[in-house]
């Protein structure tokens, strides 16, 4: 499995939302339960800021993994890498540097 090695620019935001089942009943009772064992897996909305010439790497990198095979990111704040799918990438073009926005989804493949 290959590691995707860029680091983000600060400002990383990890939307936090566990898979959970939940049954109501009368009266405003429920029940609740995790959906499965890996119900809080995380999402990470990251930016990339890079020259021109190493967008092309990047964008190789995420196109040939087609959002369904995973590869390693080490998160920032962390020390062991995760495994992670990209679906989806938007690269926004300025004059020196091209800042791709995406998200890596956590999975347990």
């Amino acid at each position: 499995m290959e590691t995707f090695h860029w680091r983000p620019v600060p400002g990383m935001s990890v939307p936090t939302e566990p898979n959970v089942r939940v049954v109501k009943f009368g009266d405003g009772y429920e029940q609740r339960q995790p959906k499965g064992i890996n119900n809080n897996l995380k999402t990470y909305s990251l930016t990339f800021r890079v020259p021109r010439h190493e967008f092309w790497v990047i964008d190789d990198f995420l196109t040939s993994h087609g959002g369904v095979d995973a590869f390693w990111w080490t998160p920032p704040l962390r020390y062991e890498p995760i495994k992670v799918v990209c679906r989806k990438w938007t690269p926004t073009i300025n004059r020196r540097k091209i800042e791709i926005s995406c998200e890596f989804e956590e999975v347990m493949v």
